[in-house]
């Protein structure tokens, strides 16, 4: 067997610049760890009369690489940067698994996964996880998981805290990063669904905290856009804690002197303020202010938003 696998890898490696062809992802699916590892699973259909194919990795650093036939036989392959050369003879459908920390960062207690494919992509979460913010609107939605469109997509999502004792199916990694079953079966990589664009509930009768997090995020969107609508108040409403307890909550964060200084500005104003008039009191050029409250609104302490053709920005803290 040995041997075969050696003289196709040959074969293949030479002829590869005359045959080296076209291919099909059907499926990407990645399932997210409590400690950041992230297993990635996809399903390749090849055209026909190929030997081989070159196919992007979603991650440089990559662990527990498996490359499966449709019968669950590994094909040889090999690592050419950041593309993994498949070769094999007759296979009709090519299953890539492997697990990587590259797709996932923290920023204290927020997690992100970020996956950019042209297809939709399935992602499963840990059973703790509680997701606080989406780049779309899933696809789908069934359970702990959430099919992404195609394009650069982001997840955030925090780690509810479990009692000692409690395990779930996802609270480790020791499954399989040592290697996967060569004999998997395609079946279990089910591809994502792309025949419309709303969401699905999952049955039962709890509600999953996935269509939670869409609802709120939907009724957030939906509240926010009347709440533009309708126009705002000018002057904001008293902050509901003490300036001094305030400059305390800024130290937990990475903050610059102007950018501490623009978000104490924003407390004593009521928690809002116009771009414009917090620029000038600090004495910053506009391309500067603008980044500055671009870095403060990543991170989630203000919210940029426009009103009668200028900038707005209220405190998020």
């Amino acid at each position: 067997m040995k041997t075969k696998a050696a003289v196709v890898l040959a074969i293949a490696v030479m002829l590869l610049p005359l045959v080296a062809g076209q291919y099909t992802i059907t499926s990407i699916s990645i399932t997210v760890y409590a400690d950041g590892y992230v297993k990635v699973v996809e399903v390749i259909q090849p055209e026909n009369y190929t030997v081989s194919v070159a196919i992007p990795l979603l991650a440089a650093n990559v662990e527990g690489l498996v490359v499966i036939d449709e019968k669950g036989s590994p094909l040889p392959y090999e690592i050419n940067g950041s593309k993994l050369i498949v070769y094999f003879e007759n296979a009709t459908g090519i299953k890539i698994t492997y697990y990587t920390p590259d797709l996932t960062v923290k920023n204290r207690a927020i997690w992100s996964v970020r996956v950019s494919s042209n297809i939709p992509v399935k992602i499963t979460f840990p059973e703790n996880a509680v997701i606080v913010d989406l780049s779309d609107i899933p696809l789908e939605i069934n359970g702990n998981s959430i099919v992404m469109p195609a394009g650069n997509q982001t997840v955030s999502y925090v780690l509810e805290y479990l009692p000692a004792g409690t395990e779930t199916a996802q609270t480790q990694t020791t499954q399989s990063i040592s290697g996967t079953s060569a004999s998997e079966s395609f079946v279990n990589s089910t591809a994502p669904s792309t025949t419309g664009s709303s969401t699905e509930t999952p049955s039962g009768g709890s509600t999953s905290w996935a269509t939670i997090g869409i609802l709120a995020l939907l009724a957030l969107a939906i509240g926010g856009f009347i709440y533009l609508k309708g126009g705002r108040e000018e002057s904001g409403s008293a902050p509901s804690i003490s300036r001094e307890d305030f400059e305390k909550r800024l130290t937990e964060y990475d903050l610059t002197k102007d950018e501490e200084k623009a978000l104490l500005y924003l407390f004593d104003r009521g928690g809002k303020a116009r771009q414009s008039e917090v620029r000038e009191t600090l004495g910053i050029p506009k391309t500067t202010a603008w980044r500055m409250f671009q870095r403060l609104e990543k991170q989630g302490l203000v919210r940029v938003y426009k009103k009668k053709r200028e900038n707005w920005v209220e405190l998020r803290l």
